[in-house]
């Protein structure tokens, strides 16, 4: 499993990439003399990134979790082993 810290700069990563897209989409649209598609588009993106942003943040989270709780296992595995 990936380590949280990676997992949070993938979010932002793609993140950053969808905002780029999403501006690209809009400039060129608008460029093409079709700005309500630029507009619809761009939204479309940074709603999508957005969306991609948090839930890749809540699998950070829960990674996280599980690595606490599965260091915390270990460790009453071990103290158990030394009684």
């Amino acid at each position: 499993m990936p380590d949280a810290t990676k997992l949070r700069g993938r979010a932002k990563l793609s993140l950053g990439l969808s905002l780029v897209f999403a501006v690209a989409a809009f400039g060129y649209l608008t460029l093409t003399q079709s700005l309500f598609h630029g507009i619809g588009i761009a939204l479309i993106v940074i709603l999508a990134g957005v969306w991609e942003y948090y839930r890749k943040r809540s699998d950070a989270i829960a990674a996280e979790r599980f690595e606490a709780e599965a260091e915390e296992q270990r460790r009453k595995r071990e103290e158990r082993g030394r009684q």
